[in-house]
């Protein structure tokens, strides 16, 4: 009885609070629905993202961090992250890195068909691969008991449980992102909450900021490297996955958001595919 309460109160906080949320983006879109109308159409400047290949990248990970995967699927993310990594991370011992898949090792490879040689692929590199790992009891799985890590990443994570009414899809993959921002904090690295990083606005001309894009921001210097461990969530930034309100959810999991970046996908990458998909940092407070 009491862990169906304790599941009725959650399920009741969050579609409370999904609720409020989605009032207030109705009323926040009028607005700028107003607003667009008054100012009439914007400048080519102005209207137009910069292309992926003048932005600078992020890099969530410093060589020296201790990396745990959550869901990785097929290992596409992991062979990426091992075998064609960026210049910051290429020092990152392959030992450091624990990638996990909730299939077992028979199901994965029989459900993507280049899994087997990816797995192969990262054994022989000396990346430790665990199957069965369910993101929301990571306690139960006897390989993880009583480690840290300083990075715990968990790319495009969905309940794939196929509902089609939208509003218990989203409260279904609030309930699971919960369950799993709590279920990760024992095994994230202690030490001070890291500093909350805020988008930097584009200063100067063209010429100016193209300097600066040569470059790759590396979030973790020799300051955040002492802080506490993070978690890194990778969702699509289109809805439903916007709807799925991450920030409310993530104070549910006594936690905060320390950063948020995009993600561009160029060229022959070896890494799963999305449309502009943001990163989410979180820390546990």
């Amino acid at each position: 009885m009491a862990k169906g309460g304790k599941k009725n109160s959650l399920k009741a906080a969050l579609s409370s609070q999904q609720s409020r949320l989605k009032k207030k983006q109705g009323a926040t879109h009028a607005v700028q629905q107003a607003q667009r109308a008054r100012s009439g159409p914007q400048s080519k400047r102005t209207g137009k993202a910069a292309p992926p290949s003048q932005i600078r990248p992020t890099i969530p990970f410093s060589s020296t961090d201790s990396i745990l995967l959550i869901g990785e699927g097929n290992f596409s993310f992991a062979r990426a992250l091992v075998c064609s990594p960026p210049e910051p991370l290429q020092f990152l011992p392959p030992s450091n890195v624990t990638a996990t898949a909730y299939d077992t090792e028979e199901g994965c490879c029989s459900k993507y068909p280049d899994a087997a040689e990816i797995i192969t692929t990262l054994r022989k590199k000396g990346v430790e691969i665990i199957f069965g790992v369910d993101a929301t009891k990571l306690d139960k799985c006897p390989s993880l008991r009583g480690r840290i890590f300083d990075r715990i990443v968990w790319n495009f994570p969905h309940a794939g449980k196929g509902i089609t009414d939208q509003d218990r899809n989203i409260l279904t993959n609030q309930i699971l992102l919960l369950g799993f921002l709590r279920s990760v904090a024992p095994f994230l690295v202690s030490g001070p909450i890291p500093v909350i990083q805020k988008p930097r606005k584009r200063k100067g001309s063209d010429e100016e900021d193209s300097g600066d894009d040569e470059k790759t921001n590396v979030l973790d210097n020799d300051a955040s490297r002492k802080a506490r461990g993070t978690i890194l969530i990778t969702l699509r930034n289109v809805t439903p996955y916007t709807l799925w309100y991450i920030s409310p959810v993530s104070l549910l999991g006594d936690g905060l958001i320390t950063n948020t970046f995009s993600v561009f996908c160029q060229g022959p990458s070896q890494a799963r595919k999305a449309s502009t998909p943001a990163v989410i940092s979180w820390a546990k407070t």
